[in-house]
């Protein structure tokens, strides 16, 4: 797991954020503020399905590893929204603003930026204490401010964070300045979803069994690149290539209904793509999750595949982790997770795109038989997530897959 940078709220004389010497990526994941049992990551999202009238809101418990998903439902009076399960979240729709109050008795205020959605704008705790987040013309975060004119500024290279500067002081004022290793991380989620009524240029089978990709899979699809992929990695695991990828790719490649009724897996039913970046011509690191006890001592020849198996793997249990096209495999532990290389080994099916195609299976597998993948396979948002509303995906019917 990343480990959340601690906030110095009650001394001034301090920078308000306590950073390492060296910062490494995944800050996305790593300025979180705390909201009741679980931290919640400042540079993500609030989520509103419009279909079903629910907020969405990615989380991360602080006493586990992952990220989890809240669902807030309408309560008994108007504009009101409550958590599901054991959160004592309740949210108040007020118009352009959504008012966010915590059972610690935080209250956190989202607003409506550039890009469409919900970003927070001010939080204040229970004490008093507060912090105000500014963003640019694009929705990306600028400044966090607290009372006391502490201020945390995010320097930007082509989108990505490249550098934290923190201002602090009183008598004396001081300045210091965090450059960000690995070409930084992006501040925007990682996948972007399709806005209600956005045009969609590429061609949407009508017998799709998910047709739209909605905002719970975009963040779903944020944590599975912030786990497997390095600074603007942008992972497939919903169903849905990357918007930005040309024609040769369709757009969806999830489950299709036959004529027959029964489901035909796509290729990314049980499956997932890891890109470097939207258009899937960058390449970016490869990683998996620490805690394997076995793999593979070499790529395979045809597909560069390696396998890893865990006797735990994120929700699930006696799980198989294999990961195709692995370009440059060398292992090198970094925190929580693993480098194993780069993406975009050999097999990939189109030369101008740079991916890796990740399976997870149940046993200890192994490389499984082309044959004997569909009944073995899991579905990575399984893997990973409980509690979102995308994890709910059918299970029967017989299976057909492209090639990689």
């Amino acid at each position: 797991p990343i480990p959340p940078y601690h906030w110095n709220l009650d001394d001034a004389g301090l920078p308000l954020l306590s950073l390492p010497d060296h910062i490494r990526g995944a800050v996305d994941l790593s300025i979180t503020y705390s909201m009741d049992q679980f931290q919640f990551p400042l540079l993500q999202s609030l989520y509103y399905n419009e279909r079903v009238g629910k907020y969405i809101l990615m989380v991360i418990p602080k006493d586990e590893a992952g990220a989890e998903f809240i669902e807030l439902v309408p309560g008994k009076v108007r504009h009101q929204f409550e958590a599901k399960g054991n959160s004592s979240l309740r949210l108040e729709d007020k118009g352009d603003a959504k008012s966010l109050t915590t059972g610690e008795g935080t209250v956190y205020t989202f607003a409506a930026y550039g890009n469409g959605e919900f970003h927070c704008s001010h939080i204040r705790n229970r004490d008093g204490r507060v912090i105000n987040l500014n963003y640019n013309y694009d929705a990306s975060i600028e400044t966090i401010v607290d009372m006391s004119g502490r201020t945390i500024s995010f320097g930007y290279v082509k989108d990505y964070v490249s550098s934290i500067t923190q201002t602090w002081g009183q008598d004396l004022v001081r300045r210091q300045i965090w450059e960000i290793e690995n070409d930084g991380i992006s501040t925007r989620p990682l996948v972007h979803f399709l806005p209600a009524g956005a045009e969609i240029t590429k061609h949407m089978p009508t017998n799709a069994l998910t047709p739209a990709y909605t905002p719970a899979m975009a963040a779903s699809d944020s944590v599975l690149a912030a786990t497997f992929g390095g600074p603007g990695a942008v992972a497939a695991g919903n169903g849905f290539e990357p918007v930005g990828l040309a024609s040769q790719y369709p757009l969806y490649r999830g489950d299709l209904i036959a004529d027959d009724g029964k489901i035909r897996r796509g290729h990314l039913s049980y499956a997932m793509h890891l890109y470097g970046s939207a258009n899937g011509t960058r390449v970016t690191e490869l990683y998996v999750p620490n805690g394997f006890t076995s793999h593979s001592s070499t790529p395979t020849p045809t597909d560069a595949a390696v396998t890893f198996y865990y006797p735990r793997l994120g929700n699930l249990t006696d799980v198989t982790l294999a990961v195709f096209h692995v370009a440059n495999f060398q292992l090198s532990y970094e925190g929580g997770r693993v480098r194993i290389g780069n993406i975009g080994g050999p097999g990939g099916s189109i030369a101008c795109y740079r991916h890796s195609h990740i399976e997870f299976y149940q046993g200890d597998t192994g490389l499984p038989s082309s044959a004997s993948r569909p009944r073995l396979r899991l579905d990575p948002v399984t893997v990973f997530e409980a509690t979102s509303d995308v994890a709910s995906r059918s299970r029967t019917g017989s299976a057909t897959r492209s090639s990689y």
